[in-house]
């Protein structure tokens, strides 16, 4: 049923795009199918290979599904596929495992020795543990990048949905409370209990994954006077801080590499810009590229928004033949209501409505 739902619900207006809108879908659809294989355990509980089979599933797969989760729907937002060698390990040794459990479950009469089945069951708890470890990975890349969106390093900071991130970063640490207690415990009366709740769980979790969390509402995360982030940004200014002054003619030379790079080559036409892009191309460290955006141009988030928005006014001149939903495209933004509200933050007074 969660399978079911997972695949066929689609958003209002994201039927289109639905790789976009709804980046984890059709994995989440697999891993909410792949469960199914539990059914010699529901046909024959007493059996002692269906509850090998049962009891191992669980710390086998929910961390792996957790990690794989986090990286491909982050890393889809990030265009980040750095992780598919580590899934991709990773999903052998598991499937592998549930497989090799699967097959001893569905053997006709088949009896397994004491020693036999304690190895298999090491052997689960080992890859278990090493899923815990991998899970771990995963949220530590995503805080990462949580810390980077919230220090000002990106132009399209709508795009990275920092409210659901720091959402599902919890998702794992309750699961690691309920799953392993099922080894530590190894009752089936214990199972059924948190199977019940991982049940609760996950009804309550596709709830509400199921509205798309890449609408561009996180507007409220660019950095404004009134709204300073809160993640890692408290590092950052400390790091300026610590720097001293910049010398006029090393400044002189950051802000004409900023120009050169931004206006010149009009890196602000590529929407996933970075600041470490222009950082490159400025050849001073971040530390200095970062405080003269920030001091002479009023952040980098900002100054390449500004740079969009003049841009699409100068095409729209230019190509009056174009919609504007092209005019926007064509000058770095997502998407339409991205381009409204970051014109509203910009320039409050003269925004169209949307």
């Amino acid at each position: 049923m969660f399978a079911a739902v997972r695949w066929f619900h689609v958003c209002p207006g994201a039927k289109e795009n639905k790789t976009y809108f709804h980046p984890d879908r059709k994995i989440m659809t697999v891993f909410y199918t792949i469960p199914i294989i539990l059914f010699p355990y529901m046909f024959n509980p007493a059996s002692h290979t269906s509850w090998l089979l049962v009891k191992s599933y669980y710390p086998l797969t929910h961390f792996f599904y957790c990690a794989v989760l986090l990286f491909n729907y982050f890393g889809k937002v990030k265009q980040w596929k750095r992780w598919y060698l580590s899934g991709m390990i990773s999903s052998i040794m598991v499937f592998l495992s549930v497989i090799l459990l699967f097959v001893v479950a569905l053997w006709p009469n088949l009896q397994i020795s004491a020693a036999m089945e304690n190895l298999l069951t090491r052997g689960c708890i080992v890859v278990g543990l090493l899923m815990t470890v991998y899970c771990g990975m995963a949220m530590w890349q995503v805080w990462q990048w949580i810390c980077e969106y919230n220090t000002d390093n990106f132009s399209n900071i709508d795009d990275f949905p920092l409210t659901y991130a720091h959402f599902v970063l919890g998702i794992p640490v309750v699961h690691a409370l309920l799953v392993w207690s099922i080894v530590l415990f190894d009752s089936p009366t214990w199972l059924a209990a948190i199977q019940f709740l991982l049940s609760v769980f996950n009804v309550i979790f596709l709830i509400s994954i199921l509205p798309s969390k890449r609408k561009g509402n996180l507007f409220d995360y660019a950095p404004t006077e009134e709204q300073p982030h809160t993640c890692c940004i408290e590092k950052a200014v400390k790091a300026e801080r610590k720097l001293k002054e910049i010398p006029q003619q090393t400044r002189k030379r950051i802000s004409d590499g900023i120009e050169r790079v931004l206006v010149k080559q009009r890196l602000y036409l590529n929407p996933n810009l970075s600041l470490k892009e222009v950082v490159e191309g400025c050849g001073y460290s971040q530390a200095y590229v970062s405080r003269v955006l920030r001091e002479q141009y009023g952040g980098f988030y900002d100054y390449v928004n500004l740079l969009r928005c003049r841009h699409v006014d100068n095409y729209a001149k230019q190509h009056p033949e174009v919609t504007m939903e092209e005019s926007i495209i064509k000058s770095g933004f997502k998407n339409r209501q991205t381009y409204y509200r970051i014109k509203k933050h910009l320039f409050s007074n003269d925004a169209p409505a949307d």
